[in-house]
């Protein structure tokens, strides 16, 4: 039989709660795509299975009504446990949840379809108990997002619960309480589910910056730097796209830090830093591989002229103004730079025999800023 609204007010009420939802679910896919959250899609879904379930209660279908219930609770079930997969302490308890989520559910709602059985209350049973197993053990673990998960949580049972047992009764209560607790339901989870998101995506941009971006001078770790050298040798192999590499060294840290103390020459290094970076082009990398050098990758540039552009910038760009902490100090660099050989030689390797020929300038100390290794130089 038809439960259709019997007045304007009530059907107002019911396409609010409608069109909140099908709000939530817009909101759910754009989110998701934001922030690549499946947890967010996967409440998208149950938000559209709950406008369904409500429709057709609408429409006198009160079978298919609990059976669309039921695979709300069902991907909803699902969803949870994507969003508490970060506590250990439910990690057995998620077996049970996917068990009745993906099995269970589905089962009684084909079954409730085929037999015409009332089988929500079951199910609703069912799904309050591990959800609620859950929710105690990840709560401690999920501060302060869960906080509006749990009433979410309980506004879907309180939904479920009321179907179930009104579906019992020969004369069904209108649908507008269903749509009130699901739209309750779905308000709350999304907010839930986002604040979670964004609380995750925050600290995998921290961990990422940490692993790719030095904390002092802002410049690449080794770790990406050997990889973009491995990347400039493919291109070099593969259309002959010839790079360079430069190891520069900051002559006068020692000087500076026994004349003005470390802070100082921890200032100069972010300085040079600064500068270094201010004279390279776009595309190029560089990277704080000790802490008084700094290496640096130019793609697409003969070894002639990254001496005569890049080195020379450098070397210009650390004479050009005085130190901000040591205003009658400059910054003296000695640059040693190579082509990068298409051999399998290990980046890390090609310039640590860098380094041995730097080392080699600082003992007999010259005038000569730039030195240029040859091929053989580098590889012998």
């Amino acid at each position: 039989m038809s439960v259709f609204p019997t007045g304007p007010e009530e059907l107002v009420a019911l396409g609010a709660f409608a069109g909140a939802q099908v709000l939530v679910v817009c909101f759910s896919v754009i989110v998701a795509n934001a922030y690549r959250e499946r947890a967010l899609l996967l409440h998208g879904a149950a938000t559209m299975m709950g406008v369904l379930s409500v429709q057709t209660l609408v429409g006198g279908r009160p079978f298919l009504a609990e059976a669309a219930v039921l695979l709300v609770l069902a991907l909803d079930g699902v969803q949870l446990r994507d969003v508490v997969s970060h506590a250990a302490a439910v990690r057995q308890p998620r077996r049970w949840l996917v068990g009745i989520s993906v099995v269970l559910l589905p089962v009684l709602a084909l079954t409730g379809i085929w037999r015409e059985w009332h089988l929500l209350l079951p199910g609703v049973a069912a799904w309050i108990a591990i959800v609620t197993v859950i929710t105690i053990r990840a709560w401690s673990q999920s501060q302060p997002w869960i906080r509006w998960l749990v009433p979410g949580q309980l506004a879907l049972a309180a939904g479920a619960t009321w179907l179930g047992w009104r579906s019992l009764d020969a004369e069904p209560d209108p649908a507008l309480p269903l749509a009130a607790f699901l739209s309750v339901w779905a308000a709350a989870i999304f907010l839930a589910t986002a604040w979670r998101s964004r609380i995750f995506s925050e600290t995998r941009l921290r961990i990422h910056a940490r692993n790719t971006v030095d904390p002092l001078t802002g410049l690449s770790t080794p770790l990406i730097f050997y990889d973009r050298v491995q990347a400039a040798r493919s291109l070099m192999r593969r259309y002959g796209h010839p790079s360079i590499l430069l190891l520069v060294h900051i002559d006068n840290l020692p000087k500076l830090s026994a004349a003005f103390g470390p802070e100082v020459a921890e200032s100069a290094l972010l300085v040079a830093a600064n500068r270094i970076r201010d004279a390279l082009r776009d595309g190029d990398v560089a990277a704080r591989l000790s802490h008084s050098r700094i290496g640096v990758l130019a793609e697409g540039m003969s070894l002639a002229e990254g001496s005569h552009n890049i080195a020379s910038r450098i070397l210009v760009a650390g004479l050009k103004d005085a130190l901000p902490a040591a205003p009658t100090e400059f910054l003296q660099f000695r640059i040693v730079l190579a082509l990068v050989p298409v051999s399998a030689v290990p980046a890390k390797a090609l310039l640590q025999r860098m380094a041995d020929r730097m080392d080699e300038q600082l003992q007999a100390p010259t005038e000569r800023r730039i030195v240029t290794l040859t091929a053989e130089e580098l590889l012998a």
